[in-house]
């Protein structure tokens, strides 16, 4: 006979096999093989035990759990310094300190940086400067000088050591320490996003959708560089002639489809009740052309493709190079870039108009697809992809980042009809009469009775 607890232990025990799921994500992490990963573990790999299926109260689970939230604490709590040889430091000149600037340097040695540049780096070493950062043009010992993604990304990496600077931190020569001058103070990771992350039009700061794609982008192994700003004087301007322009064209368009010319050709053909008229065609390029009423879009090259206002939400932020071409790259001729990035919040930011595409569409160079990769009758798709013009539009929900594309297609380019006259004079031609096709008389034998 089966006892009490037995039976309490066996419907438990089914229950949880049938309605329970386990799910790893839920687990506890066990965080003791942290403890391993210390100098003296000899560079062993560190090697984690058996989870329990259930907690059953026991004091020798609780002393475990115990120990491995230790364990995490420890992690935690783990000071993380740079090596000497490695050890890379930043002065920070931003925020108030923007206004000092001209102050505590030299017109010369700013010569050729933004405002947005606020982060000076003591000495530039390493892989990452190569194709990061900006060195002044005009200055008898010039310096390196980062944008604010690009101080943060180096931070969060570790690469980079960010100061709070001194009036007396920055000289031409090291500092000696000994002699006890204040360079500065260090600079936390919170105070580094403090003082680096703001809104769009704050001089020094970069907003946190720009910083999160960039981000992104770097630890894909993209290059990426921040795009020229494209403000100019006469911004509302163009945009003025560019609506004006556009309103033209819509207007002539009106005019040709109701205008006196359309019921003109239209009535000189009433008779026939249709586009084409009777006659011998022996192509098919001459009945589509002349069913071809409808006018089409065809890009053309605009003098006006890097007049578009910072004011517009739906700009070109960023260039990107591929990571294939790192080896050549360089800063100051790194060519055309293979991506044109522009970032948009999913929030805040509604579905771009017609007009807000074609304006962000003509901001990028004219790049037909034109080239031998191409060409040929099987990469249709691929060139209408390609576009004439094509930029990559990063959406940010929240941190999740999701990568568009816009290009302006050109399908009236592609001319299928073309095909068909070549394709139809590729057929082999039937035989009459004891010819090679079909539709001659066969002179052989026959499948009839044999003779007896």
């Amino acid at each position: 006979m089966i006892d009490l607890d037995e039976e309490v232990y066996l419907s438990t025990s089914h229950g949880t096999q049938l309605y329970e799921e386990n799910d790893p994500s839920d687990e506890t992490l066990d965080f003791r093989f942290a403890n391993l990963t210390s100098v003296n573990s000899g560079g062993q790999l560190p090697k984690r035990g058996e989870k329990d299926f259930e907690p059953h109260g026991t004091k020798h689970q609780e002393k475990i759990l115990e120990s491995s939230r230790q364990a995490m604490h420890d992690a935690l709590a783990h000071i993380r310094s740079h090596a000497p040889k490695n050890h890379i430091r930043g002065f920070y000149y931003g925020d108030k300190r923007c206004a000092n600037r001209e102050k505590m340097f030299e017109k010369q040695f700013r010569h050729g940086l933004e405002d947005d540049h606020v982060v000076l780096v003591e000495s530039a070493r390493g892989p990452h400067f190569k194709i990061m950062g900006k060195m002044t043009t005009k200055s008898n010992n010039p310096k390196l000088w980062l944008l604010p993604e690009e101080a943060l990304y180096l931070v969060e990496r570790g690469f980079l050591d960010l100061w709070w600077p001194s009036e007396e931190s920055f000289s031409e020569n090291v500092v000696d320490e000994e002699k006890g001058r204040d360079e500065g103070t260090p600079m936390s990771l919170q105070a580094a996003y403090a003082m680096l992350i703001g809104n769009e039009n704050e001089k020094g700061k970069v907003t946190l959708d720009w910083y999160t794609v960039y981000a992104n982008l770097r630890r894909t192994g993209y290059v990426v560089q921040r795009a020229p700003s494209q403000k100019t004087p006469k911004d509302n301007q163009s945009e003025i002639n560019h609506t004006s322009q556009s309103t033209e064209t819509q207007a002539n368009l009106f005019s040709w489809l109701f205008g006196s010319s359309f019921f003109k050709e239209k009535e000189e053909s009433s008779q026939y009740s249709s586009l084409v008229k009777p006659g011998m065609y022996r192509s098919y390029n001459a009945i589509y052309r002349k069913i071809s009423v409808i006018p089409r879009h065809k890009p053309v090259m605009s003098h006006s493709d890097s007049t578009i206002s910072t004011d517009n939400i739906y700009r070109v932020v960023y260039f990107l190079w591929k990571g294939d071409n790192l080896k050549t790259f360089t800063k100051k001729n790194p060519g055309d870039p293979d991506y044109r990035v522009a970032i948009v919040d999913a929030h805040s930011t509604l579905i771009p108009s017609l007009l807000q595409v074609k304006s962000l569409l003509q901001s990028v160079p004219f790049n037909p697809p034109n080239s031998e990769k191409l060409k040929g009758p099987g990469k249709v798709f691929q060139r209408l992809k390609h576009g004439w013009r094509h930029v990559t539009l990063a959406i940010v929900d929240q941190g999740v980042i999701s990568y568009l594309k816009l290009v302006e297609g050109a399908f009236g380019e592609e001319l299928m009809y073309e095909r068909f006259d070549s394709n139809s004079m590729q057929g082999t031609k039937r035989g009459y009469r004891g010819g090679v096709g079909r539709g001659g008389r066969g002179r052989g034998r026959g499948r009839g009775r044999g003779r007896a």
